[in-house]
């Protein structure tokens, strides 16, 4: 084997390991918000996202929401209170229902 092709593997390794690093972080930082904030609605992004987040940053006590996939097609709101997830998906999760995929 010659100094090149191990110093690649060693590069491709520690790749590897900084993936399996954030995947960890990121597993750990979802279990505790699904701790914290357990009342969660899914909606596709969309043009709604400003009047999102203007309703959040106004009526909403503590929340968070993250990108589903990575895509970024999808956005989980996560509430503390359920009545704030209840109040959030009477308000936007009819206008969400007509992009659901055919199936």
């Amino acid at each position: 084997m010659q100094a090149d092709d191990r110093a690649d593997g060693e590069a491709g390794d520690r790749a590897d390991e900084r993936a399996e690093r954030a995947a960890d972080k990121r597993g750990a930082w979802l279990r505790q918000l699904d701790e914290e904030c357990p009342y969660q609605v899914v909606l596709p992004r969309g043009r709604s996202d400003d009047e999102i987040m203007n309703f959040l940053n106004a009526y909403v006590g503590k929340f968070d929401m993250y990108v589903e996939d990575e895509y970024a097609v999808f956005v989980r709101y996560c509430f503390a209170d359920p009545l704030d997830a209840a109040i959030f998906r009477s308000r936007f999760e009819h206008r969400a229902s007509r992009f659901r995929l055919a199936g």
